[in-house]
């Protein structure tokens, strides 16, 4: 269980870089997480739901993401 927790929190990380890199800040640049290059992106789809909770992240009504930036 001790090696699962890191690995999580490095899986959120790379959700939140690749946005990043796509440049998507606003619901107009929102991209798709297999648009961005993340491999399997419905198998982690609670990491996901945890970043939008916390406000990390936003989601599209169409399923894409964008980083909230303030």
């Amino acid at each position: 269980m001790a090696s699962i927790l890191p690995a999580l929190v490095l899986r959120q990380k790379r959700i939140v870089k690749l946005l990043e890199k796509a440049g998507a800040f606003s619901k107009e640049t929102a991209k798709g997480l297999d648009e961005i290059g993340l491999l399997n992106p419905n198998t982690f789809s609670g990491l996901t739901k945890k970043l939008v909770k916390y406000n990390v992240i936003s989601a599209t009504e169409d399923g894409k993401y964008y980083l909230n930036k303030n």
